[in-house]
C-alpha cells in the first residue's frame, strides 16, 4: 500500500488480469447496462465479476436492503477484487453505511469508483479509515460519458496520475494552494454534517463539489450549512464541478450558482475554481478523492497536480 504526504491509503495499482467487482447499493440498474460494463472492464485487461440477482423491479431499488448490504460486504471482503465499481447512484447508499464492516479496507485495501450517491462511501471511507478512492464515472453513466474519461478511469486503476488543466473560468479566484482533495456531491456532504463520517475533514484539504437537479435556494442553504459547521473555514481550496440542471422558482431568486459560492465564501483567502469538468456530466473527469494535491487557478487556465 502506498501512503501519500498526509498519511492516506492509496490502493494498490491493478495489474492485469486483477478483478473488478460490480455492486449496486442504490437505484435499480439494467442487466443489459451490466452484462455492457463487464465487457468494457475485460477490454481494459482485467477480469470482472457481478453478483447482482436483478430480480423483478418492485420498487427504486436494485434489490433488497439486507442483499444489497450483504453484497457490498462480500465485495469488500473478497480477497480476489482489487476494485469495487458501484453501478450508479441515485438514493440507498445510506440505508447500508452503518451496517457495512469497511474495517477490512485496512488490510485489504481496494479502489472504490462512483460518485452522487456514493460520495457518501467515499467519503465515510477516507474519514473513519484514511482510504483513498475514486470519484468518477459510473456503469449506469457510461453511455453518456465521454470515453476519454473512462480511459482515464483505468488509466488511473493502472497508476497514471497525470496533472489535469482546464479552461480559467472568469469567475475564479486566482491563487494556488495544496491539501488532500475531499468531496463529491454537495447534497451528500450537506446530508453528511453531524455524522461521524464528516467529523475529521482536515484542515488541509481541496474541498470538491458537484450537483445537479437542485434549486439555486437550496445550494445557498446546503453551501450556507457548510460554512456554520465549520468546513468552509477549515479548507485550503474549493474546487466547483458541474451544476447541471440546476432550477429557479417562479419568482426569481436573484443570485447564479457563481454568485451564490463567492458571496459565501468571500471572507476566505483560498481560491476557487470554477466549471471544474466532474460531476453529473459528459465530462466527468475522475478524481483521486484522499490524495495530496496542489491547485492553481491563474488567469489561463486551472490546475491539479497530485503530489506522488
Amino acid at each position: 500500500m502506498q501512503i501519500n504526504n498526509l498519511n492516506s491509503i492509496a490502493p494498490p495499482i491493478l495489474k492485469k488480469g486483477d478483478q473488478i467487482e460490480i455492486v449496486a447499493t442504490a437505484r435499480f440498474v439494467s442487466e443489459e447496462i451490466i452484462k455492457n460494463t463487464i465487457e468494457t472492464i475485460k477490454s481494459y485487461g482485467f477480469n470482472a465479476k457481478c453478483n447482482i440477482d436483478f430480480p423483478e423491479n418492485k420498487d427504486i431499488f436494485s434489490d433488497s436492503k439486507i442483499n444489497r448490504r450483504n453484497a457490498l460486504q462480500h465485495a469488500l471482503n473478497s480477497e480476489v477484487n482489487k476494485a469495487v465499481f458501484f453501478a450508479r447512484g441515485g438514493y440507498g447508499t445510506i440505508q447500508l453505511i452503518d451496517d457495512i464492516d469497511f474495517s477490512i479496507l485496512e488490510t485489504q485495501s481496494k479502489w472504490l469508483v462512483g460518485f452522487s450517491d456514493i460520495t457518501m462511501i467515499l467519503i465515510h471511507v477516507l474519514q473513519l479509515y484514511n482510504i483513498s478512492s475514486i470519484h468518477g464515472p459510473m456503469p449506469f453513466n457510461y453511455s453518456s460519458t465521454k470515453t476519454q474519461h473512462i480511459i482515464q478511469l483505468f488509466n488511473i486503476l493502472k497508476g497514471e496520475r497525470n496533472s489535469i488543466f482546464v479552461d480559467s473560468n472568469p469567475q475564479n479566484i486566482k491563487g494556488t494552494s495544496k491539501g488532500k482533495l475531499v468531496g463529491g456531491n454537495l447534497s451528500i456532504i450537506y446530508s453528511l454534517i453531524g455524522s461521524e463520517s464528516l467529523l475529521n475533514i482536515s484542515n488541509q484539504s481541496i474541498l470538491f463539489i458537484e450537483d445537479v437537479d437542485e434549486y439555486l435556494y437550496h445550494i445557498e442553504r446546503m453551501m450556507y450549512s457548510l460554512k456554520r459547521s465549520g468546513l468552509l473555514k477549515k479548507i485550503n481550496g474549493l474546487i466547483v464541478g458541474s451544476m447541471k440542471d440546476i432550477k429557479d422558482n417562479e419568482l426569481q431568486f436573484g443570485k447564479n450558482i457563481y454568485q451564490i459560492i463567492k458571496n459565501i465564501c468571500k471572507d476566505y483567502s483560498y481560491p476557487i475554481c470554477f466549471s471544474f469538468p466532474a460531476g453529473h456530466t459528459k465530462d466527468n473527469h475522475p478524481l483521486i478523492i484522499g490524495t495530496d494535491v496542489i491547485l492553481s487557478v491563474n488567469n489561463k487556465h486551472s490546475r491539479i497536480d497530485y503530489i506522488i
